[in-house]
């Protein structure tokens, strides 16, 4: 998308798709099916930005930044995006209460259910503001490239985005490092998601998953900004 359609309206479309996903999870249906569909479809949404938006790091630094600061700004725009996931890990758990703790029994009264149900609410309302707010900062304000390139690689001519694929696919190094990072991206993605239904059974409440979770997250980037240096 980036070869394609240049900075700016990657971003733009990006941004659109997240504001539109998080704007389905907040529409007022009483119909529990089509709240579940159009919360189902916000997520759908939400993922389909989510490759575009994890790996634009590494081509906003060389599109803006000279090479002695290429590294730095790479390393913020992706360790924010770690940051983010493991503060949800604490929003979720804080602002919602847990039904009925680590009991698997439907033991929870009327009134209950709708104080989570309204914090629920909250939560998707807060995300979606959130997201509306970005995506009109990014709207009013965001080139696709500064006035004057700050390197000589922001300023070279690159190769189409079929070639380009087609290069690292034949690039062995490449692959490792691709499956180096993927492998264990893709088991931890899935694993946080669960995290909470994953320590039920062993009678750990919500939120001390959350924290779990946080913490895990937190460590894996101080631990990954140790090895790197």
């Amino acid at each position: 998308c980036f070869f394609i359609l240049g900075l700016r309206v990657t971003v733009l479309l990006t941004s659109s798709l997240m504001v539109l996903g998080a704007g389905l999870r907040c529409v007022p249906v009483s119909d529990l099916e089509i709240r579940k569909k159009l919360i189902h479809g916000g997520q759908l949404l939400n993922g389909l930005a989510g490759p575009t938006v994890m790996n634009a790091a590494p081509f906003l630094s060389t599109t803006w930044f000279s090479p002695d600061e290429r590294a730095t700004a790479t390393a913020i725009a992706s360790l924010l995006n770690y940051l983010g996931a493991a503060g949800a890990f604490l929003v979720g758990p804080l602002v919602v209460p847990s039904p009925n703790g680590t009991s698997h029994l439907p033991l929870v009264s009327q009134s209950n259910t709708e104080h989570i149900k309204d914090r629920i609410e909250a939560v998707l309302y807060a995300e979606f503001g959130m997201v509306s707010l970005i995506f009109s900062a990014a709207l009013a304000y965001f080139p696709s490239r500064p006035p004057f390139p700050p390197s000589v690689a922001a300023a070279s001519q690159r190769l189409s985005y079929r070639r380009s694929f087609c290069r690292l696919l034949s690039n062995f190094r490449f692959l490792m490092i691709a499956l180096a990072y993927a492998i264990p991206l893709g088991v931890f993605s899935g694993w946080s998601g669960v995290l909470d239904l994953i320590l039920t059974p062993v009678h750990v409440s919500q939120v001390d998953a959350g924290w779990i979770g946080f913490w895990s997250i937190v460590g894996g980037c101080v631990v990954g900004i140790a090895m790197a240096r």
